[in-house]
């Protein structure tokens, strides 16, 4: 990817506490062509992410792929990993982390 130009795109994630899940997600985003080094805006203003943002990750509250809005902490978000299940043991399922979207 050296020998091409840094994207024009800009990720938006949550602005406060670093946390590794959107961490991870911003470094697996500037690792493809459309968001090479990509800058990066830190805010919960949802009118900066609306207007400013070309991708978001984390935070403002909306799961929407058409949108490029990938968020998982609302009430209505259950994107899952396919459930595992030992013999005796209860099914588990994990739910995605903002890298994992």
């Amino acid at each position: 990817l050296s020998h091409l130009p840094p994207s024009t795109k800009i990720i938006g994630t949550h602005s406060g506490t670093f946390q590794a899940d959107e961490a991870l997600g911003v470094w697996l985003l500037r690792q493809l062509p459309l968001y090479r080094q990509s800058t990066v805006i830190r805010t919960r203003d949802s009118a900066v992410l609306d207007e400013k943002c070309d991708i978001v990750i984390d935070v403002g509250g909306v799961y929407d792929h058409e949108k490029l809005r990938y968020d998982h902490h609302q009430r209505g978000y259950d994107e899952r990993f396919a459930p595992k299940k030992k013999k005796g043991d209860e099914e588990r399922c994990t739910k995605l982390s903002a890298s994992g979207l």
